[in-house]
């Protein structure tokens, strides 16, 4: 009697303790581990592309929040009260502004969430904090897709997600003797149960034509291809394997020496710098040539607008996000035949192309008399080229007399050129005469200019490497050309391919001397690492296309492939609703006719009380638990019933500690095989059921 009334009283006294937690009492401290470990899986992505100190300080509030008891003096607690946290977060706002410059955008208002949760965490004692808290965790982690999509980034979310769930369980129960590796085995059955949900939702849910958000322009880094090129500019880009974009040809893949992929081109000239004309007017192509070749570029983000092309594009790049009877214009095409956005490409885009294969296209109009503009910095070029076109027959003469001199002349193409001064041209024609493309095709085009001849700098990418069924353009195949204006037609000239031909029909490092550095991505050496980084590469350009890319063409053609007809939305709804339901039926079972769930301890308990009926022993409705086991012990004489009785009694209405649980848990399911291996004993054996629970 007095131990049932002593089991009633730890009943009544953990459910008060779960009326107390629902109601805001303070957490204890398996609640504050288990959100310590789901904050820092959260902010662990964010740690590569955040400054050093944000990820220290937010890092350093959790710390001092674990273990502010075991430090010595006042200050961990005066760092950790109110004003304290309030402190840290006003001077931490302060301080990113100063760090980017700007607070508006994806970067810094990142780096101030990464600090205001941790201070968040610093302040939690309730349950209702640790709910907050929960929340904040899980938009953080939302977060790291603004910087990347790619399958890495959802499998860094996965543990997050894990620590999600068993941060849940354990708020909501924090007295519940589960330990937290059957918290984890339960979230991961629940995710898995409903991922058929989540794949069926994702393959037939209705596709929105954009991304669900948009950052601020400044909100993205500018990587790659600038609007302005002088010397020295290409050749540092030329050290990046950052992939710039990549392409899915629909045929024949072209040979290295028509890979030129048109970027920005150059007008205006100071002397020493190419920039970007202003004067763009926008034009549409008119080609119809039936031999065009057909592509999809996949673009990374630039946070510039002009978009890439094999040279030269022949249509306006159509978006790959909509229908094929949808498809829109995304961006338009100028006089010079750049490609530009409508927007700036702050996010991977992918759009569909055209071009044709030619180093010459027609005018659409009369050059301007801005492309024979040149600066007096240079005199000794413009004498040269005075005295070249003298002895020179027509334009085209000109222009090969010019590519001879470089190939002729002591030039050599260098990642590593001298330092020029004021007269960058000159000085690079009669003195160093080494340097990178830029060099080659700044000179030229001046040499040009100088003659009368309407000329201007190219810049884009050379070449390409495919990888499976795609081609893959990185950064270190940024490259520079010229193209003049001759006989009616705009023709392109390489110079770099004078010097180093090599550099047009292979890569940028075959043409360079052995001893320069050369981007491992670039090099022509197919070594391990080499082959991993494309296998990884091919793994996420999959999921980019397959998943994140997923779009209403995609949706369209897996319909077609499975003889789908196109659905209404009603009749997507219902077969989403139908399928669902009956997802829900084979995972619980129908309602009423599967048997009450109980936890481990509940069953462990039904295990031991028809192992008993089978050796004679049934319980009575009128026995508490104790008297039960008590009874049992007399009929039977057997300390195996004891054992487990007592240890069960105690795992179901006692407060133990998770590992002590986990103890009993192993010593009752050893005693029951014992126990059970004496039942079936008992069943081929005619002597009492006494007998042979003490045999």
């Amino acid at each position: 009697m007095i131990s049932a009334l002593k089991l009633q009283a730890a009943t009544r006294k953990r459910a008060g303790e779960r009326s107390k937690i629902k109601q805001g009492a303070e957490i204890n401290t398996r609640s504050v581990h288990a959100l310590a470990a789901l904050l820092l899986l959260s902010q662990l992505p964010h740690v590569l592309h955040l400054p050093l100190w944000v990820s220290a300080v937010g890092i350093g509030i959790i710390l001092v929040k674990l273990t502010h008891k075991q430090l010595p003096g006042s200050v961990p607690k005066i760092l950790l009260s109110q004003t304290g946290m309030m402190i840290i977060a006003l001077t931490g706002a302060v301080l990113v502004k100063q760090e980017y410059g700007y607070f508006l955008g994806r970067d810094p208002c990142v780096a101030l969430l990464f600090i205001l949760v941790s201070a968040k965490f610093a302040e939690t004692r309730r349950s209702s904090d640790a709910t907050i808290l929960l929340c904040l965790c899980a938009f953080l982690l939302l977060t790291q897709y603004f910087y990347s999509q790619t399958i890495l980034s959802a499998l860094i979310t996965l543990p997050a997600v894990l620590a999600l769930g068993n941060a849940l369980i354990v708020i909501r129960d924090p007295q519940f003797s589960s330990t937290t590796s059957s918290n984890i085995k339960l979230v991961g059955k629940l995710l898995l149960q409903g991922a058929p949900l989540a794949a069926l939702l994702f393959f037939v849910f209705p596709r929105l034509p954009g991304p669900l958000w948009s950052l601020p322009n400044d909100a993205v880094a500018t990587t790659g291809l600038s609007e302005s090129m002088s010397p020295g500019t290409i050749g540092s880009l030329s050290l990046s394997d950052e992939v710039a974009f990549r392409v899915e040809f629909d045929g024949d893949i072209p040979p290295p020496e028509e890979r030129y992929w048109r970027g920005p081109v150059m007008s205006s000239f100071d002397g020493a710098s190419w920039s970007v004309s202003r004067q763009n007017a926008q034009v549409r192509p008119n080609h119809t040539s039936p031999v065009q070749l057909s592509y999809t570029v996949t673009l990374q983000p630039t946070n510039h607008n002009w978009l890439f092309a094999l040279d030269h594009p022949t249509s306006l790049p159509m978006s790959d996000t909509a229908s094929i009877s949808n498809s829109r214009i995304i961006g338009r095409m100028t006089h010079d035949l750049q490609l530009l956005s409508a927007e700036r490409v702050s996010r991977v885009i992918r759009y569909k192309q055209k071009s044709l294969f030619s180093d010459t296209y027609k005018a659409p109009r009369p050059p301007s008399s801005m492309l024979t503009q040149l600066t007096n910095r240079n005199p000794a070029s413009q004498r040269f080229a005075t005295k070249l076109r003298a002895a020179s027959r027509s334009d085209r003469d000109y222009a090969q007399r010019v590519l001879r001199h470089f190939n002729e002349q002591n030039f050599r193409y260098t990642l590593e050129p001298s330092l020029l001064g004021d007269n960058p041209v000159d000085e690079f024609l009669f003195t160093t005469q080494n340097g990178f493309c830029e060099h080659y095709a700044s000179a030229f085009v001046v040499l040009m200019r100088a003659a009368a001849i309407p000329a201007r700098v190219v810049t884009g990418y050379l070449g390409g490497e495919m990888n499976g069924d795609y081609m893959i353009v990185r950064q270190s195949d940024a490259h520079a050309w010229a193209e003049a204006f001759i006989d009616g037609k705009w023709t392109r000239f390489d110079p770099t391919g004078a010097v180093a031909p090599t550099r047009v029909d292979t890569n940028m490092a075959a043409a360079l001397p052995n001893e320069e550095p050369v981007p491992m991505m670039a090099r022509l050496r197919m070594s391990w690492l080499k082959k991993l980084k494309l296998g990884l590469d091919e793994m996420n350009h999959d999921w980019q296309r397959l998943v994140v890319g997923f779009n209403n063409e995609s949706q369209r053609k897996l319909w077609q492939k499975l003889g789908l007809p196109k659905l209404e939305l009603w009749q997507i709804t219902a077969i989403v609703l139908s399928l669902s339901a009956m997802w829900c039926i084979i995972m619980l079972g129908l309602p009423l006719t599967r048997k009450h769930q109980c936890n481990v301890d509940d069953k462990l308990w039904h295990q031991f009380q028809t192992l008993m009926e089978r050796l004679g022993t049934k319980r009575k409705t009128s026995e508490t638990p104790h008297q039960f086991i008590e009874r049992a012990q007399n009929e039977h004489a057997n300390n195996l019933i004891t054992m487990i009785g007592h240890a069960i009694v105690k795992l179901r209405f006692e407060p133990v500690s998770p590992d002590e649980a986990a103890e009993l848990r192993m010593e009752v399911k050893r005693n029951l095989k014992k126990l059970r291996a004496i039942s079936l004993f008992n069943r081929g054996n005619t002597s009492t059921p006494q007998s042979s629970a003490t045999t």
